[in-house]
């Protein structure tokens, strides 16, 4: 996605909040003025995504080479190269020392995308990565995630089920995270949790995350959170006999 234009300093400005904050000073050249909303809300998620990511890298007191390897990591996943890439370093160290915390820029990004939980699973699922990079995760960073289910608005225990070990089949509790990935109650019928976990494929198709406003490199991480609803379903399915 080319960024062009005056959107920071102009319309993502006008946001105020975090967000302006950081990309409001020496930087606005660089994005569209005359966006469309769909494309306004891209590139606040961008925004305010390696925003997160520089005070989730912060939260522990220090960021580690581990952390400047993990992010580094997301760009080239995400195929940054050149100016956008420079782009996000920007954005990354202007956070890192603003006065403002991650449930500030979360918060902001929740209205944003109006609590879509799915465009919200797809950030959280590429915060987790910075979080995890140094082996283990720090209690301030276990919050910040924390605030994020609660900012989005997720069902209780979203964040529990990933940092349990999500829903690979060695993992502890892994029958019970596939439940809560599938955001579905154990009682539920073996027709019901069918019709869940279809609706929730078609959720994440990358066609309609695209129409909600999420940028096209996160749908890598977009394809992680449909391969642990695949996960999820597998395992249900195994221990209910189907």
């Amino acid at each position: 996605m080319a960024w062009t234009g005056k959107l920071i300093g102009g319309v993502l400005g006008s946001l105020l909040g975090p967000i302006g904050t950081v990309v409001g000073v020496g930087i606005g050249h660089q994005f569209d003025k005359g966006a469309t909303k769909l494309k306004q809300t891209a590139q606040t998620f961008q925004v305010a995504f390696f925003g997160c990511l520089a005070k989730m890298a912060r939260a522990d007191g220090t960021i580690s080479k581990e952390e400047i390897e993990a992010v580094e990591q997301i760009m080239a996943r995400f195929n940054y190269t050149g100016a956008i890439r420079e782009q996000a370093i920007e954005i990354f160290r202007r956070a890192k020392d603003d006065q403002h915390t991650a449930a500030d820029y979360i918060n902001q990004l929740a209205g944003v995308i109006q609590f879509n939980p799915q465009i919200a699973l797809t950030f959280i699922t590429a915060l987790h990565a910075v979080a995890a990079a140094d082996g283990e995760i720090h209690p301030n960073e276990r919050e910040i995630l924390l605030q994020a289910e609660r900012a989005f608005r997720l069902r209780p225990g979203t964040i529990d089920a990933m940092l349990g070990g999500g829903v690979r089949s060695n993992a502890p509790n892994a029958l019970e995270n596939a439940y809560k990935v599938l955001d579905v109650s154990p009682e539920a019928t073996d027709a019901e949790i069918k019709k869940i976990y279809r609706h929730k494929c078609m959720e994440f198709h990358p066609d309609k995350l695209a129409s909600k406003g999420l940028p096209e490199e996160f749908m890598v991480y977009a394809h992680d959170q449909l391969t642990q609803i695949n996960d999820a379903y597998d395992i249900i399915k195994k221990e209910r006999g189907l």
